[in-house]
């Protein structure tokens, strides 16, 4: 199984939040960076992935419109998940898991 820590404390726009995911993931080349392409890729993956997921919320130093972003990035995690059995998803709040 393949295990991923994804810590978004690191990224400060949409498109760091893609390059990130791109380098985690080792995404290929024709990843459109967009939410889309983050759900395709991760619902055609037929290896078993358990990604832990952190530094969603809110912060003082991240502007509202990425806090935003970052939650629609966790509804695609989630939808993901509930779509391929092969992922798992474990978020850093505990509300965020059920």
């Amino acid at each position: 199984m393949q295990k991923i820590l994804l810590d978004f404390c690191v990224t400060k726009s949409k498109e760091q939040v893609h390059d990130y995911l791109a380098l985690k993931f080792e995404f290929p080349d024709y990843y459109g960076k967009n939410l889309d392409g983050l759900y395709d890729l991760l619902t055609e993956s037929r290896e078993d992935i358990c990604v832990g997921v952190f530094g969603l919320g809110e912060r003082p130093d991240r502007d509202e419109a990425l806090t935003r972003y970052l939650r629609r990035v966790s509804r695609v995690f989630k939808d993901a998940q509930e779509d391929n059995p092969h992922l798992c998803v474990i978020f850093e709040n505990y509300e965020d898991n059920l």
